[in-house]
């Protein structure tokens, strides 16, 4: 008895292995990354600098200024510990246009309540947006919209219960949480792709059922990469790339002049995405690859099959002696109520949030 409560006792406190077989983060969208493995995986890092760790001193983190120079991360002053005699200092090892890309653009939280906070932002977001758009390639929108009714969560009792009133309570929206008509969504797609949202990361956001929003629209158009400008750097545009990357396994990028935040870990913010999950890619450089339309970049069709019922699709399909002309005059019809019903229907899941 003894022994078979031991190995009972053994089994119970065993560690947990995660597993890969059914995690997203851990998907290779690319389908090509174990093949790379075997061809390259002997060779040295091409995307690490090593950095001497040495009490003191201090090291330009963006060559570019993007940043203000950042102090070395020594540790060990305690006697006891030997710290570190180097600091590894990584980058994306991808390139932007080494493959085929379907690529998204999220626009997040660049709202009327922040304008006099990150208005900084607008011009090169608007660059971005007007690329997209120009490609015909997918664009979302976040707004926060948390309301003190709806808190009690972790953040907001970081943040507190007071200044709800008065607007200083960062964590809470106190107006409209409308898009900033200069990057707002126009048209009908558009609108059905804005997001009321709840949560620092995007992706966290759910329909009053429990199901996921963003990440379903962005696997339904076989999104594999991201690129996200807006606010705020610190919190929710740090949150979002790392699960983008982390959680579903999506290449980033993050437009840097193209964020803004209103407290104070902008640079750091940069500092930590570009060394662990994202690339960043100034906005006039990224509005210029995707506006000369390289091969790399696929289009993305709108999902126009998306019907409630898709009844009006197989109609065209078995009318008898219709003729061709009416078939794609009655599919074009369909593709248009599907378009509609498709638009509906995501403003309405948004208003049931």
């Amino acid at each position: 008895m003894c022994a078979w409560l031991a190995f009972a006792s053994a089994q119970v406190l065993s560690s947990v292995w995660a597993s890969a077989k059914n995690d997203p983060g851990l998907q290779d969208r690319t389908h090509s990354f174990q093949q790379s493995v075997a061809l390259h995986g002997d060779e040295h890092l091409t995307n690490v600098v090593v950095w001497p760790n040495t009490p003191g001193a201090t090291f330009d983190a963006w060559a570019d200024g993007v940043a203000d120079p950042m102090p070395y991360a020594y540790t060990g002053a305690d006697a006891r510990y030997d710290p570190p005699a180097s600091l590894q200092n990584y980058e994306a090892a991808w390139a932007l246009d080494e493959r085929t890309r379907k690529m998204a653009l999220l626009v997040l939280d660049m709202e009327e309540d922040y304008r006099s906070q990150v208005s900084s932002a607008i011009p090169s977001s608007k660059r971005v947006l007007d690329a997209f758009r120009a490609r015909g390639l997918p664009i979302f929108w976040t707004n926060w919209a948390k309301t003190a009714a709806m808190g009690g969560g972790g953040t907001d009792r970081f943040s507190g219960f007071r200044g709800i009133s008065n607007g200083e309570n960062p964590n809470f929206v106190h107006k409209s949480a409308a898009t900033m008509e200069e990057l707002a969504p126009v048209t009908e797609i558009e609108k059905a792709r804005e997001i009321k949202s709840l949560h620092f990361s995007k992706f966290a956001d759910r329909h009053a059922d429990g199901r996921e929003i963003l990440m379903p629209m962005l696997d339904e158009l076989g999104i594999d990469t991201i690129v996200i400008v807006g606010s705020w750097t610190d919190i929710c545009v740090l949150t979002t790339a790392y699960e983008a990357a982390d959680r579903y396994g999506l290449d980033v990028i993050v437009v840097p002049d193209a964020t803004a935040t209103g407290i104070l870990g902008h640079n750091a913010a940069l500092f930590l995405m570009a060394h662990v999950v994202a690339k960043l890619v100034p906005s006039a450089e990224l509005a210029a690859f995707i506006g000369s339309a390289p091969a790399s970049i696929l289009p993305v069709p709108v999902p126009v099959a998306r019907l409630e019922d898709s009844s009006q699709l197989q109609l065209a399909l078995v009318l008898p002696g219709g003729g061709r002309a009416v078939a794609v005059a009655l599919l074009s019809a369909a593709a248009g109520l599907a378009l509609v019903a498709w638009a509906t229907r995501r403003r309405r899941e948004a208003a049931m949030l």
